[in-house]
């Protein structure tokens, strides 16, 4: 039997960015919402049961555009490759549960070797989680920012390092790149994520340096858009930024710089407004979770120059270790972030986690806020988010989670 609900007395927050609505009613039947409004222009037909969100805020789940459902728990590249890939995925079933139950509905893997399957089992309703929109095995080169150094492995044989690694596949230079995107679509990826910059993990890994060349992003970029794949970059300084750009990517990842130099310039934003790449800061994981002053001036003045030029943010918890980013708390954590670091109006947040999120993923015909035709993926939340963020971030003040016309809570 389909479900038929109706969601009375709350104030809709629709994910749009306009105003709120008090007293609202959104008529949910089986996975999607087929009527919006406020209580006076939306008749309620019989046998819909009503639920009861008087006091309520009414609003989209969220949606996290930057994480890495991983099964990780140390930082210790050795464990990634030799513990099983079965406690691995068993972690990660907890890790995606974790996820939806922070009120996250929908998330973008940026790299991860089970995301397909934890997506393919969420849709059986094998296991409980998020909408996942898969990326399979990101792209690096070798000594890319995700590969795992030489040095610390050498005992071991470089099969067994790539055959295991959690996140990343490499490839090096135009034909392997060409391939690593047919063999990542024909696996039933949604997009294909690419470390286009190093990311300091070690010394030998430079932000500041470009890991692909103008032929090899063009390449990827072109083959994945041929077989309607989007494209994540991730860059940590303004040379990536641009080839990114200059490729067509979809979405810039990042977009900081660790070394003192402006991580956006005029001219990078006003392309990405022009061919409508969304930015995804990641702001709480350069912050590490601390405030405005971890975040060096030189990257929060090019997100301001990016707000300011009108470059779309979507919200992203870059979300890997568990034990220094606990899952589902940490997406929602990017969104209070977005708010006290990078000083949007709580509103804008929202639009940022909610709408913006599902642009960025390419499903914003589906989800991403509370329109008639859209899944009804819809939060219950105690108090107004509007007032005060932070609320979000405390699981208790999320009453009920709705994804595709289910309650999980």
């Amino acid at each position: 039997m389909e479900n038929k609900l109706a969601i009375t007395g709350g104030t809709l927050i629709d994910g749009t960015g306009e105003e709120p609505l008090a007293n609202a009613v959104v008529l949910v039947e089986g996975q999607r919402i087929v009527n919006v409004g406020r209580a006076d222009s939306v008749q309620i037909p019989a046998g819909f049961e009503r639920i009861d969100a008087s006091g309520l805020t009414v609003m989209p789940g969220l949606i996290d555009a930057h994480i890495h459902i991983t099964g990780l728990i140390s930082f210790n590249p050795l464990d990634w490759v030799v513990e099983s890939g079965f406690t691995q995925i068993l972690r990660a079933v907890r890790q995606v549960g974790s996820v939806l139950d922070a009120g996250v509905t929908t998330v973008r893997s940026a790299g991860s070797r089970y995301d397909i399957y934890l997506k393919r089992a969420i849709e059986a309703g094998t296991i409980v989680g998020p909408t996942i929109l898969a990326a399979g095995l990101g792209i690096s080169r070798t000594g890319g920012h995700p590969d795992l150094r030489q040095d610390l492995l050498y005992v071991l044989p470089e099969e067994l390092i790539r055959e295991n690694h959690p996140r990343c596949m490499i490839c090096d230079g135009v034909e392997e790149i060409r391939k690593g995107v047919r063999k990542l679509i024909n696996h039933g990826v949604d997009h294909i994520k690419i470390w286009l910059s190093g990311g300091g993990a070690w010394e030998k890994d430079r932000c500041g340096d470009v890991h692909f060349t103008k032929e090899e992003m063009e390449t990827l970029v072109n083959e994945s858009h041929m077989l309607r794949a989007r494209v994540m970059a991730h860059t940590e300084n303004l040379r990536a930024t641009k080839l990114a750009i200059a490729a067509g990517v979809n979405t810039i990842e990042h977009a900081d710089d660790s070394e003192g130099k402006p991580g956006l310039d005029e001219e990078a934003c006003s392309s990405m407004v022009e061919k409508n790449i969304i930015l995804v800061p990641t702001v709480g994981c350069l912050t590490r979770g601390e405030g405005a002053e971890t975040l060096p001036k030189n990257v929060l003045d090019g997100y301001k120059l990016a707000i300011e030029m009108g470059v779309k943010f979507a919200a992203g918890s870059d979300t890997v270790f568990e034990i220094a980013a606990p899952y589902g708390k940490y997406s929602v954590v990017e969104v209070e972030k977005l708010v006290s670091v990078l000083g949007f109006s709580p509103m804008d947040a929202i639009v940022a986690a909610t709408k913006m999120g599902a642009e960025a993923s390419g499903i914003a015909d589906k989800v991403g806020t509370i329109e008639k035709g859209k899944l009804a993926d819809i939060l219950l939340v105690d108090g107004n988010p509007l007032e005060n963020i932070g609320i979000l971030v405390e699981r208790e003040n999320i009453k009920s989670i709705m994804k595709r016309g289910k309650v999980f809570r």
